[in-house]
């Protein structure tokens, strides 16, 4: 107690808030995890979930939220609808110097598997459920950035005896200058970019320039899929369609823009060494054996002489929530494409959000 009483004012606060901080890292971990838990537990409407452990890491001002699950009710916890392997939330410093209290984001190893099916007991889409909530609950500030690494996102329904699964793993991606701490004069000062694995072995990638603080959405993004083998969706298609692939590459380039609710884009899907119909083939339906003869009859008319490709330039544009469609026009791109000049199977960056004409009051 002496040597207390000899500390100076600076001295006592200084202590005082050290041991302020080494209380909180022994406590407050614990009632963190509880307080996450039971309302994972009990407040969700139509899921329920939990996480293994949370942890503070005080010189970063941060802490991680691991082995996150959420499944629906009634559900094997075992097949959640969401899971990370770790949320990672800290103080955005830059921001708070220039006094916005805002977040950096990292999630590592997330994972959410939509599930479709006849019995809406297996059916999971994630509906019915207020997911904001959820999310400000989990993480209650403002992000200045996210993060993402080594995550996946599948689509499945196991109504089948070969289950349907289409796939997207190896997913990284990050958003960066969300609120616009950098004081960019850019209109779009947002940037954001994905890298991901589609079935195993097709890339995908995006990248966009966004303004997220505009009232209405303004971006400039493009996208592309490349060399997707048809025969590793046939599981899908043989369900959705129904039709199946013997071989057949798929890839696809998309921009779009988008300004004062209007967007503008194109996409350009290409199929190169189509194969439909097997000599051994048995149809299982009708409705499969017109679908294989149609796609086949439509491969052997419009496709590229040289490259082996169907392919089509789809241009859209309009009011952002229900653009018009150029079908004509895409038609015949398709037919420029087989019978007179081919498509570049590339990205055009042809488009802008000066591109959009502001739509005429009546």
């Amino acid at each position: 107690m002496k040597y207390f009483n000899k500390l100076g004012t600076t001295g006592k606060v200084i202590l005082g808030v050290v041991l302020l901080l080494v209380v909180a890292r022994a406590f407050l971990p614990a009632g963190m995890k509880y307080g996450i838990n039971w309302y994972l537990g009990n407040k969700m409407e139509n899921y329920e979930g939990r996480i293994d452990d949370f942890d503070l890491t005080l010189y970063r001002g941060a802490y991680q939220i691991e082995g996150l699950k959420i499944w629906k009710k009634g559900a094997n916890p075992e097949q959640p609808l969401i899971s990370a392997e770790q949320l990672d939330l800290s103080i955005a410093w830059r921001a708070l110097l220039k006094k916005e209290f805002l977040g950096d984001l990292s999630v590592q190893r997330a994972k959410i598997v939509l599930s479709d099916s006849k019995d809406e007991k297996k059916e999971d889409l994630g509906q019915g459920q207020d997911w904001r909530a959820v999310f400000k609950k989990l993480i209650p500030l403002r992000l200045e950035s996210v993060k993402v690494a080594d995550s996946s996102f599948n689509f499945v329904n196991r109504d089948f005896k070969v289950p349907v699964d289409v796939r997207l793993d190896r997913i990284e991606g990050r958003v960066d200058n969300i609120r616009n701490t950098d004081e960019n004069k850019d209109p779009l000062p947002t940037r954001a970019s994905v890298v991901a694995r589609m079935q195993g072995h097709a890339d995908v990638k995006g990248q966009a320039r966004l303004n997220l603080l505009s009232k209405v959405p303004t971006f400039d993004t493009d996208a592309q899929l490349q060399n997707l083998k048809l025969e590793t969706l046939n599981e899908f298609f043989i369900a959705y369609g129904p039709f199946t692939f013997n071989r057949g590459q798929f890839s696809l380039y998309m921009e779009s823009v988008s300004r004062d609710g209007r967007i503008k884009g194109y996409a350009k899907p290409f199929i190169k060494d189509l194969d439909v119909i097997d000599d051994k083939e048995s149809f299982k339906s009708m409705g499969q054996a017109f679908n294989e003869v149609g796609l086949a009859l439509v491969n052997l008319i419009l496709r590229d002489g040289d490259s082996k490709s169907l392919g089509a330039r789809i241009e859209f544009e309009g009011a952002s929530k229900a653009p018009s469609i150029d079908k004509w026009g895409a038609f015949w791109s398709s037919v420029q494409n087989g019978f007179f000049e081919s498509i570049h199977q590339s990205l055009e960056h042809s488009i802008s959000p000066k591109d959009l004409k502001k739509e005429k009051s009546p």
